[in-house]
């Protein structure tokens, strides 16, 4: 297990409930991408990473993250018991999403188009391999 990270028990179930939380997170990221709503775009690939994270570590952990700083979120993926490599280039792609979270929703500053477009691929990558890990 990751040191210093908040956690709460997860269900059993409650993956799925949190995979079709990211599910519609990343079908919202694509509607407003296809508006060119880059802002709202890149909020919802940034939930919808959350929500893939809390998924996986539901189904494997039996853990989700339970603090404010969704980074620690995307850091449980350290602890799935699957080859390095590949949990190495997950937390790459969720990295690159959640360090963008500040400047997405609070920061005085727009999202850009080809941010939102590149988070909006990472985060679609990212639920697509939570949907294969889970079978779903």
């Amino acid at each position: 297990m990751v040191r210093g990270i908040a956690t709460k028990p997860a269900r059993i179930g409650s993956d799925k409930i949190y995979l079709t939380k990211a599910r519609d997170f990343l079908n919202g990221a694509i509607m407003e991408a296809e508006k060119e709503n880059w802002n709202s775009a890149a909020v919802l690939s940034i939930h919808a990473v959350i929500s893939a994270c809390d998924a996986i570590c539901a189904k494997f952990l039996q853990l989700r993250h339970g603090g404010a700083d969704h980074v620690h979120a995307v850091e449980l993926l350290s602890s799935l018991p699957f080859e390095r490599s590949e949990i190495e280039s997950k937390l790459k792609q969720a990295r690159r999403i959640i360090s963008l979270k500040n400047a997405a929703e609070y920061e005085d500053r727009l999202i850009k188009q080809t941010e939102a477009q590149e988070m909006l691929k990472d985060a679609q990558r990212l639920v697509e391999w939570v949907e294969n890990k889970l079978g779903l």
